[in-house]
């Protein structure tokens, strides 16, 4: 008996469609056999709604000031860069456009538990700027749900112990104990590390001890799977050879490389070769269509979805 299967989608830099996974949904929905449809949820993350509105009204203020040159090239730098700058860890939930995506993540989970489907098993797929999003995600989830009680009651921001107090009584897969897959496209989280160094970074596919010398059981698999879809359970990384934004993530250090769950796969860019400078931009957005993710992606689902227990 198939069973349901929930799949998340959160973009990355520019986004600007609600719609964005609808290109990559349908051609996975065209690739599963009709029998399966029914037991595939998508959901999808758009979380660049919290930060856009920010970003275009300072820029109309700008532009009022006095005359600037590319205007269009420079939007794509603002919403850009802006993006990135955006999603940085705050101490306080409260106001911060960081945890304000996160929200947005955890509710779309929790669309997907109706009809007694609260130990589904969850895949993510992001892309670009989206991955450190998940990763990030992740991590800080996995962390706050192994914490004790005693711990919890001397954090100074109300908002982190109150949804210490709501995962607690919260259902296996709100809790990411049933997480089965993770697909990254165009994946930059590399780029995210560099003020810790490759010793300080962790992939949530291994555990961690804490300055307190605490262990932190990996986020990656959901530590309520049954042994059989645990085994199955991978984490895609694909990256273009042509993609100046995507890169492998073994590269890191060697909790990484070591990590049978993470594969690095490297995939030709669909771009046009014959466009100078611009394919290697291009690159960075055409995984959504590639042949190879879409039939790396689709397999991983119908392992989550077909394996019996």
């Amino acid at each position: 008996m198939p069973r349901h299967v929930g799949i998340v989608f959160v973009h990355g830099i520019l986004g600007n469609e609600f719609d964005f996974a609808a290109k990559m949904e349908h051609k996975l929905r065209q690739r599963l056999p009709a029998a399966l449809q029914d037991f595939v949820h998508f959901r999808s993350v758009f979380w660049a709604g919290t930060v856009r509105e920010h970003q275009r009204d300072y820029f109309g203020r700008a532009r009022s000031t006095g005359p600037m040159w590319h205007n269009r090239l420079r939007r794509y730098v603002i919403e850009g860069l802006g993006d990135a700058a955006a999603y940085q860890k705050t101490r306080h939930r409260k106001n911060s456009v960081y945890y304000e995506v996160q929200q947005a993540i955890s509710d779309k989970i929790e669309s997907l538990e109706s009809r007694g489907r609260e130990k589904s098993p969850l895949i993510f797929i992001g892309h670009s700027l989206g991955c450190h999003v998940v990763s990030s995600y992740l991590w800080d989830l996995n962390k706050l749900t192994q914490r004790g009680e005693a711990e919890v009651a001397q954090y100074d921001d109300p908002d982190e112990q109150a949804l210490w107090r709501a995962l607690k009584d919260a259902s296996p897969l709100r809790r990411l104990k049933t997480l089965a897959g993770i697909v990254t496209l165009g994946c930059n989280m590399p780029m995210f590390t560099f003020t810790f160094g490759p010793d300080a970074v962790y992939p949530v596919t291994a555990p961690v001890t804490l300055s307190n010398g605490q262990t932190i059981t990996p986020a990656f698999p959901g530590a309520d799977l049954p042994k059989p879809l645990r085994e199955k359970a991978r984490w895609l990384n694909y990256y273009s050879k042509t993609d100046l934004l995507g890169f492998p993530l073994k590269a890191l250090n060697d909790d990484y490389r070591n990590s049978e769950k993470i594969h690095d796969i490297c995939v030709s860019s669909e771009a046009p070769w014959y466009i100078p400078y611009f394919w290697c931009l291009l690159a960075h957005v055409r995984y959504w269509t590639n042949r190879t993710v879409l039939s790396g992606t689709t397999q991983l689902i119908r392992d989550i979805v077909e394996t019996p227990e």
